[in-house]
């Protein structure tokens, strides 16, 4: 490790970036026209705002391999009222 203030620099931004990663994913959909009137057709087709905002929420925890460990009350997306915050999930490595 030749500059381990760099290192714990670059740990630190990805693990606050993984706690607001579910908020920047509903401000990416709001933030485009089409991705917007997508997420509105959807749904319209499932019939339950919650239940979209859940499994797209469950989506991003299984696609980036994260685990909630908090929930944000105050988004900045407009789409939902509250997400979890996510983190890497760390195994127990026995030394």
């Amino acid at each position: 490790m030749k500059h381990p203030e760099l290192n714990n620099y670059i740990s630190q931004l990805l693990i606050g970036f993984d706690e607001q990663i579910t908020d920047s994913i509903f401000r990416y959909i709001q933030e485009d026209r089409q991705r917007m009137n997508d997420y509105l057709d959807i749904v319209a087709k499932v019939g339950d705002l919650q239940e979209v905002n859940r499994q797209i929420g469950r989506a991003v925890t299984r696609h980036y391999n994260l685990k909630g460990f908090d929930t944000e009350n105050n988004p900045k997306n407009t789409l939902t009222l509250t997400y979890s915050k996510l983190r890497k999930h760390l195994k127990a490595t026995n030394k």
